[in-house]
């Protein structure tokens, strides 16, 4: 068994909000693209191999998650996040200038490669800020302010993307992406000092991983999150396409369906840190996200309300399962656990290569909406690792442990 790790957040509630507002501006400029950069990839590879696309991308996000420890330990955290933040800004302000070719595909995979690992940047900045007992009303709080500006942008961007076509796009998060960088440089620009931890390699990692109960079962629940994100992202869209909505419905259609992320996770947070944990919240998450991904499934009318409110739905059960995930995760770990933050943020891309094998796969014998089919199976794998999650302790349950001790 490894021994527990010691945990030396320094909490800056000024820091943190600093980081909640890049994350607002990132998720603001993200949503303009996230959504939409699928078909871009369709209409230069085909719908069917659209998924061999996100396998490369997330292939290269890997390896920069890989090498992350070993450059936050040689840079720092606030430059490792501007090297990432300049990379990104490079490839999507070249790509309005060339044509949707080798040349975009190849500029697109980039941008995303490397766009993936601000937000893993990110994370190791705020965990360096945060404090374990309040684990989950500092990412609650985080999620929801990124998650407004995903809010705000999908509609705007599919209305642009209608008139305009991608290289709109494209110029929009350039200029956003600018804006980002020089806000990041301003607000750490005292915090660019190397990081001096024991060096920690991949396979110690993954032993740590696996010995402690916490991190492995966790890891599991991030994968199967992380399997949904990766395919109703790239397919979802496209789904609704074929069904026959325009452009502008489906923009109105994800703006309905981004609601709970900004209203339900900081509360969500505030209930697993002061009264019931995550684990009970956790398995009553995944039961609502699997009944919402059957009717994506089963449902094929053309009924806005009726697909809005199912994806809706779908996303009352992620936006909780997100936070109580994060906070879950955050409180087994310390800021200085780079690598060990890295694995855990390694469930997205490998979420995503598997998906892109497997929708590549189903999509050459069925139709779209066997994708759907495998992502039920994977949350439903994940259910059972969160019956051997062993929960944290909220602030209710403590301070009975100490009435019942006194008295």
């Amino acid at each position: 068994m490894a021994p527990d790790l010691k945990h030396e957040e320094q909490y800056s509630k000024k820091k943190t909000s600093s980081i909640s507002l890049l994350s607002f501006l990132l998720g603001f400029i993200d949503a303009f693209v996230i959504y939409t950069l699928s078909s871009y990839f369709a209409s230069i590879v085909g719908e069917q191999l659209v998924g061999v696309v996100y396998f490369v991308i997330f292939s290269i996000h890997l390896g920069l998650l890989l090498s992350l420890d070993a450059f936050v330990r040689q840079i720092g955290r606030v430059r490792y996040l501007v090297f990432c933040l300049g990379l990104s800004l490079l490839a999507i302000g070249i790509l309005p200038s060339v044509s949707a070719g080798v040349a975009g595909l190849f500029l697109g995979i980039l941008y995303l490669a490397f766009s993936n690992t601000v937000w893993v940047a990110l994370d190791v900045l705020l965990e360096n800020y945060s404090e374990d007992h309040l684990s989950g009303r500092i990412r609650g709080f985080h999620l929801m302010v990124m998650n407004v500006g995903f809010l705000l942008a999908p509609y705007l961007s599919t209305q642009i993307l209608s008139r305009h076509g991608h290289p709109a796009i494209f110029i929009i998060v350039f200029v956003g992406y600018i804006v980002v960088l020089l806000l990041s440089v301003l607000l750490f620009r005292s915090e660019h000092q190397a990081i001096h931890h024991p060096k920690m390699y991949f396979f110690q990692t993954l032993r740590e991983v696996i010995h402690r109960s916490s991190l492995r079962h966790i890891f599991a629940v991030s994968f199967a999150l992380e399997f949904f994100y990766s395919i109703m992202i790239i397919y979802m869209a496209l789904h609704l396409q074929n069904i026959g909505f325009s452009w502008n419905e489906i923009g109105l259609i994800f703006t309905i369906m981004l609601l709970p992320f900004v209203f339900i996770q900081y509360p969500v947070g505030v209930l697993a840190d002061k009264r019931f944990g995550e684990k009970e919240m956790l398995a009553l998450s995944f039961l609502l996200t699997i009944a919402a991904t059957i009717g994506v499934i089963l449902y094929d009318g053309k009924s806005l309300l009726v697909w809005a409110g199912i994806l809706f739905v779908s996303r009352v059960g992620v936006a909780a399962i997100e936070v109580l995930r994060d906070s879950y995760f955050y409180k087994q770990i310390d800021g200085d656990d780079t690598q060990i933050i890295a694995f855990f943020r390694m469930a997205r891309p490998a979420a995503n290569m598997l998906g892109a094998v497997i929708s590549v796969g189903l999509l050459a014998f069925f139709g779209l909406p066997s994708v759907f089919c495998a992502v039920v199976v994977v949350l439903f794998f994940a259910l059972f690792h969160i019956f051997e999650l062993t929960d944290t302790e909220s602030e209710y349950e403590r301070t009975h442990k100490v009435q019942k001790v006194v008295a």
